[in-house]
C-alpha cells in the first residue's frame, strides 16, 4: 500500500506493529489452495499460480526439517451446498460450489500432500472455527504459526486473526498469499501486520522454517549413554553414518539387535545387557534414530532394501562372523529381508512380533497420526509421566528413556516406514527366511494376531513359534521376565 503518514502515526500511538517472537516449534498452515480457488476456471478461482509456486517452496523446506504441514479446504455438503443453513453462502452463494467431491476442493495439483500431512476441512473462513485445528496445533507441539494461502482478504486473515487468539505466534507469507483483487489484499496484510501477525517475505519464512531442529538430544539423553555399559561403533553404509552400541564380549557370538520404528539403540539396553553371559549383543540405531544419520532421499532410503543393505554394511565392517539377526517390530522385517536375500552368512535369526500388515491386509494398528503426535510431544519436552499414559505398563526406567530419546528420530523416517507396513508384505520375504529362524510373538498383540500366527506357521513351517504369553506387541517392554526367558532359550537352541 502506498505509504500514508499520518496512519503510520495513527497505528504507532495506539501500540500496533510490534514483532511477533519466532518459536522453535514451527508449523506450516496452507489455507485453501485448492482448485476453486487458484484456477480462474471456477466462480471462486483466480490466477494463483505465483503464489502456489512460493508455497510449494514453504512446504519443501517444511518437509525436510520435520515441521508438520497442515491444508486446509472448504467443503460442503449436498444438503449444505443447496440449502439455508449456513450464513455464509447466503451472503457468498458463489461458494456454493465447493461441494464435497468435486474438483474445486482437491488440493492444486502443483502441491503434494504427503502422508503424515494433515488435512483440514471447514465450514467457514477461518481454519480456527469448528475445527480441531487448535487441538492439532497443540499436540504437535507448535509454538508458532506460518500462515499462507487464499484468499489474503478471506480466510487466510480469519486464520490468522484466530491463530493468535489461540495463543499460537503468527506469521503470514506475504508472496505465498493471493487475492482477486490487489486492493484488498494489500489491505489485508496492512491490518494483520498491525494488530495480528508479522508479514514476513518467502525467503525469511523460508530461513525461519530451515532452522527448525531436525533431531535433537538433549544433555540429558546423551548422558544416559554413559551408564550403558556398551562401546560405540560407527560404520557406513555409503553416504550414511551408522551407530551400533557394542556390549561384548568380543570373542562372544555377534547377535545384531534391530530395533522398531521409534526406538532408537539406547532403548534396547535393558535386553541387551541380559544377553551378554551367552552372547555379544550389538545394537543398531537404524537409520534416521538415535546418533545414526538421516537417509539421503527422505522419499525413497527408508524401504526394507535400505535397510538391509545397513545390516550388510554393519556386519561387514564390524567383521561379524556368522552373526545372530534379532529384530523387533520394524526390525523384524528389516532381519526378515536381510535374511532372504541373503547377502550375509547367518547362524540364525529371531524375528520379534513383526508387524504383518501389507498390500491388501489389515492396516498396522497404530496410526501414523499417534507415533507424530508422540514425536511432537518429545520434542517439545515430555517426561516418563507423559509417555507412562501411552505406554502404562513399560518399567519407569524404559519411559524415562524414551521420553529422553525419541526426540532423535526423524519423522521422515518414521513416516516412511510406516508407509513400508502398508505398501511393503512381509510375507514376501518371510517363506525364504532360511533355517534356522524363530518367531515370537506377544500373545496379546494387535500386530500379531491369532490369524497371522497361523499364515506365518504355513509360510515358513521350519520356523519355530513361540507366544509370550499377555504381552503385547513392545513383547519386552511389557513382560521383560518371561520375554528374556524365551529369547535366552531360541539363543541357547541357536548356538
Amino acid at each position: 500500500m502506498p505509504v500514508d503518514e499520518h496512519l503510520d502515526s495513527v497505528y504507532d500511538r495506539a501500540g500496533f506493529g510490534a514483532s511477533v517472537p519466532r518459536g522453535s516449534r514451527p508449523a506450516l498452515v496452507v489455507v485453501d489452495l485448492t482448485r476453486g480457488f487458484t484456477e480462474p476456471g471456477f466462480p471462486s478461482g483466480a490466477d494463483l499460480t505465483a503464489e502456489v509456486t512460493a508455497t510449494a517452496a514453504l512446504v519443501a523446506t517444511a518437509w525436510r526439517q520435520d515441521v508438520p504441514v497442515i491444508y486446509t479446504a472448504i467443503s460442503y455438503t449436498p444438503a449444505e451446498a443447496d440449502g439455508d443453513a449456513i450464513a455464509w453462502l447466503r451472503k457468498a452463494p458463489g461458494m456454493r460450489a465447493l461441494r464435497e467431491g468435486s474438483e474445486a476442493i482437491a488440493l492444486d495439483p502443483r502441491l503434494e500432500q504427503r502422508e503424515g500431512d494433515h488435512f483440514v476441512l471447514k465450514k467457514g473462513a477461518s481454519a480456527f472455527h469448528g475445527t480441531a485445528l487448535a487441538a492439532l496445533l497443540t499436540s504437535l507441539g507448535a509454538d508458532t504459526v506460518v500462515v499462507c494461502g487464499a484468499t489474503t482478504s478471506g480466510c487466510v486473515r480469519a486464520t490468522a486473526v484466530d491463530a493468535v487468539q489461540s495463543g499460537f505466534n503468527t506469521l503470514v507469507v506475504r508472496e505465498a498469499c493471493g487475492d482477486r483483487a490487489q486492493g484488498p489484499h494489500d489491505a489485508a496484510l496492512f491490518d494483520l501486520q498491525a494488530k495480528y501477525a508479522d508479514v514476513v517475505s518467502v525467503e525469511d519464512a523460508v530461513a525461519y522454517l530451515g532452522k527448525a531442529p531436525l533431531r535433537t538430544l538433549g544433555q540429558p539423553a546423551l548422558a544416559d549413554l554413559g551408564s550403558v555399559s556398551a562401546t560405540s561403533r560407527w560404520v557406513r553404509s555409503g553416504p550414511v553414518r551408522l551407530h551400533v552400541l557394542d556390549y561384548g564380549p568380543a570373542d562372544g557370538v555377534p547377535v545384531l539387535v534391530l530395533p522398531g520404528i521409534t526406538s532408537p539403540a539406547v532403548t534396547m539396553d535393558f535386553v541387551a545387557r541380559e544377553l551378554t553371559d551367552l552372547v555379544r549383543p550389538l545394537v543398531l540405531d537404524v537409520r534416521g534414530r538415535g546418533l545414526s544419520d538421516d537417509a539421503p532421499d527422505p522419499l525413497h532410503g527408508y524401504d526394507l532394501a535400505s535397510y538391509a543393505a545397513d545390516v550388510d554394511a554393519v556386519v561387514a565392517g564390524l567383521e561379524l562372523r556368522d552373526p545372530i539377526l534379532l529384530g523387533h517390530s520394524m526390525g523384524a522385517r528389516i532381519a526378515a529381508r536381510a535374511a532372504a536375500v541373503g547377502r550375509s552368512r547367518l547362524r540364525g535369526t529371531v524375528l520379534i512380533d513383526p508387524p504383518l500388515s501389507g498390500p491388501g491386509r489389515e492396516p498396522y494398528p497404530t496410526t501414523l497420526d499417534a507415533f507424530l503426535g508422540q514425536l511432537a510431544q518429545a520434542r517439545r519436552g515430555t517426561d516418563a509421566d507423559e509417555v507412562a499414559r501411552s505406554w502404562p505398563r513399560w518399567p519407569r526406567r524404559e519411559q524415562e528413556l524414551r521420553a529422553r530419546w525419541l526426540s532423535s528420530c526423524s519423522r521422515d523416517a518414521i513416516a516412511a516406514t510406516h508407509a513400508g507396513f502398508e505398501s511393503e508384505d512381509f510375507f514376501t520375504d518371510w517363506p525364504e527366511v532360511p533355517a534356522p529362524t524363530f518367531f515370537l510373538y506377544g500373545g496379546e498383540s494387535p500386530v500379531v494376531t491369532a490369524a497371522g500366527v497361523a499364515e506365518a506357521a504355513e509360510c515358513n513351517p521350519s520356523a519355530g513359534l513361540v507366544e509370550i504369553p499377555e504381552a503385547g506387541h513392545m513383547v519386552f517392554w511389557d513382560q521383560p521376565e518371561a520375554a528374556l526367558a524365551a529369547l535366552r532359550e531360541v539363543l541357547r537352541k541357536l548356538l
